[in-house]
């Protein structure tokens, strides 16, 4: 159809996850996940949401947008064609009860975009917060799933 974008083109991918803090391992997860999508689609176009956008792009060549600035994240996810979620725990509640709460307001913003999502290397929990707990159980589906944890929210909704 005309004016529609086949993702085989020129795709554009937004990440979402704990990037852009200078924690080791978070930003090995991110460079593995960027490396993976320019992998399999090398014309893509990588957008990661980050506390630290600046240095994120010139650590890994991408595009930045801050990730506290929902303005920003908003208009990153209208544009996106894709949007991955991932890498590690970041569907729990034990370092902060918000921090569940943040994630999935990411994914929720992404369906209700209609955006596919993917969650990417992903356990859940624990969650120890009604809320919390509530909200997964409420979660919408993602488009595909590939999780740390087979007992995950992944494995009861795809």
């Amino acid at each position: 159809m005309k004016g529609e974008k086949n993702m085989d083109e020129h795709p554009n991918i937004v990440m979402s996850g704990y990037y852009g803090f200078q924690n080791a391992g978070d930003d090995a997860v991110c460079y593995a996940i960027i490396e993976a999508l320019r992998q399999e689609m090398p014309a893509c176009d990588i957008t990661v949401l980050s506390n630290d956008p600046e240095l994120t792009e010139q650590t890994y060549g991408v595009s930045a947008c801050d990730r506290w600035k929902l303005k920003e994240v908003w208009r990153a996810l209208r544009r996106t064609d894709l949007l991955v979620s991932g890498g590690g725990s970041l569907l729990q509640d034990v370092t902060s009860k918000n921090s569940c709460l943040y994630y999935l307001g990411i994914i929720f913003m992404a369906v209700l975009l209609r955006k596919p999502v993917v969650i990417y290397g992903q356990g859940l929990g624990p969650l120890s917060n009604k809320r919390n707990r509530w909200l997964t159980r409420w979660a919408p589906a993602p488009s595909m799933c590939a999780t740390t944890n087979p007992t995950s929210f992944c494995a009861r909704s795809v």
